[in-house]
């Protein structure tokens, strides 16, 4: 396939670290072996954990879950002591897609997620967005973010990727999907679009089963794969595999451990020679269907470049992962081909994006988190997402002497602050700008006792605003909003707007995309009339 030249790597930071890799020709198998293998730790700080991740097993890379950060300082010194203690500086990744996917939470510009941002109609935004998040990544020390995702959102009972996606459309997906990685290129962020081939069109989460889609080639040519097929061409530097299950290529190993997919299908077939990570392979599509040492050599010999373990935070599973693999290689049941081949694109994105590279004090770089002008652009863009799909009777705009009561949903907003009254931050909150407004939090699968007593609350109002969450997920939900009176009741889906297929009698209908502080304040600017809703719905109902 014809290939072209993505872009050029952007740098705005004060690079004092400064790291320079080991040749490959000098490394040891059971280096070269670490090199392929990427897992996460607990705590905030440099730990025993961490210590025998980083310098014992030597991994390439390493990734954060939320409940590693507790600040930006702190992550950039925990970033730094990393590299200070690497003998070959590792990758540090996380999943910062943007919207309800994100880790960094606090102290640095947020992004609206992929859906959100589809809605606006504007690629654009996608790039300057994952640009202006990426710069501040960056200057925390992080240089792979897994992210954007690629798939092709076109199952409305997709429990996992749903909202993460941009589109149903395949050729939205790729160019939104691309002008995300070339933002975050020009940051200094190396990528993975996930999840290859296409993880759209499932109905089973991958973290808890192992989806399987049927399709022939003609069909995943024209959908699934568009955008993969596009990022092959444009040289995107990275992939991330599902775990599911495409019986067209291979009908016995989901995507992530399959040699007949990463290889056969990616790399020869499409000619892609990029790094590719798996999804984390403790996930249940694989841990629970293949024993470890088949885990081990399918994954290495698949064509993979970085296993990733995730979900367990077990040092034990981490050593007898890294153990199985050096005893599998030098028995050659791990081809030292495959190995070496890996080791190299490892070595070279490294090289490529400056890995190990960061400022030497964190006062050097705290200017460049939250800059005014990426605050700005997060606020348009989720202001711009903003999407009135039903207004069929006169309930917009609020005005301020009416009695509203706000129902949102029993979640952990993404955020970690909480409001005057000790509750995590709501919609409600932003609304209390404007006029005084009540809150009643409700299950997201409410019993009937729950249902009883908002229906009799709800008489006492003058507008009930809904926020369902995954409501077409949760029956009792949408009993209950189809239960409250049309006529004072305004329906805000928080996350899936496919909430709409199960609730026929909502008339006012509006969607966010997303449970974030950000959409919270973006809702309460429609809902006051202060702003005007011009999202554009990004999927059909």
């Amino acid at each position: 396939m014809k290939k072209g030249r993505l872009c050029s790597i952007y740098y705005n930071h004060v690079l004092s670290i400064q790291v320079v890799m080991k040749d490959i020709s000098k490394m040891t198998l059971e280096e070269k072996i670490g090199q392929m293998l990427g897992f996460a730790f607990g705590g905030q700080t440099y730990s025993k954990e961490l210590k025998t991740i980083i310098e014992k097993i030597k991994v390439g890379l390493v990734i954060y879950f939320k409940d590693n950060i507790k600040s930006p300082e702190q992550v950039f010194e925990l970033n730094k002591k990393i590299y200070e203690k690497a003998e070959i500086p590792p990758f540090i990744a996380l999943d910062q897609e943007g919207g309800m996917v994100a880790r960094v939470t606090e102290g640095i510009t947020q992004s609206p997620g992929a859906m959100a941002i589809g809605a606006t109609g504007k690629p654009e935004y996608a790039y300057r967005m994952a640009k202006a998040m990426g710069k501040e990544l960056r200057a925390l020390g992080f240089n792979f973010n897994f992210a954007p995702v690629g798939d092709v959102n076109n199952n409305p009972k997709n429990p996992v990727i749903n909202v993460r996606s941009y589109s149903e459309n395949p050729k939205i997906v790729a160019e939104y999907m691309m002008e995300a990685v070339k933002g975050y290129t020009d940051a200094g962020l190396m990528t993975s679009i996930k999840h290859f081939p296409g993880h759209g069109d499932t109905a089973v989460d991958s973290h808890v089963g192992l989806p399987v889609v049927d399709y022939d080639e003609e069909r995943l040519m024209n959908v699934e794969l568009v955008p993969f097929i596009e990022a092959v061409n444009q040289n995107a530097p990275g992939f991330m595999a599902s775990h599911v299950l495409f019986t067209h290529y291979d009908d016995k190993l989901p995507t992530s451990i399959s040699e007949k997919i990463m290889t056969g299908l990616l790399r020869e077939k499409l000619g892609y020679d990029g790094l590719v990570v798996t999804d984390s392979l403790t996930m249940a599509a694989i841990f629970k269907n293949f024993s470890l040492e088949e885990i081990v050599v399918n994954g290495f010999n698949s064509g993979t470049d970085i296993l990733l373990l995730c979900g367990a935070r077990d040092t034990k599973l981490y050593e007898d992962f890294f153990r199985i693999a050096v005893e599998m290689a030098k028995k050659g049941v791990i081809k030292q081909e495959r190995i070496d081949a890996a080791v190299g694109r490892i070595m070279r994105y490294k090289e490529q994006f400056s890995v190990g590279n960061m400022a030497e004090r964190y006062e050097n770089i705290a200017s460049q988190l939250c800059v005014p002008e990426s605050i700005n652009l997060s606020n348009k863009i989720s202001e711009e997402s903003i999407t009135i799909i039903k207004n069929e009777r006169n309930l917009l705009p609020l005005k301020p002497n009416e009695k509203v009561l706000v129902v949102f949903p029993k979640i952990k907003v993404v955020t970690l602050v909480e409001n005057d009254q000790g509750e995590l931050y709501n919609l409600s909150d932003s609304l209390k700008e404007y006029l005084k407004v009540d809150t009643h939090f409700m299950s997201l699968d409410p019993s009937k006792n729950e249902q009883d007593d908002l229906l009799e609350k709800a008489l006492h109002y003058d507008k009930i605003i809904y926020c369902s969450y995954n409501a077409s997920f949760n029956p009792n939900q949408a009993l209950l909003i189809n239960s409250l009176d049309p006529s004072k009741l305004i329906v805000i889906a928080l996350r899936t707007p496919y909430d709409l297929l199960v609730l026929p009698k909502a008339e006012v209908y509006l969607t966010s995309y997303e449970a974030t502080p950000l959409a919270f304040a973006s809702l309460a600017k429609v809902l006051m009339g202060e702003i005007e809703a011009t999202g554009k719905l990004p999927v059909t109902l």
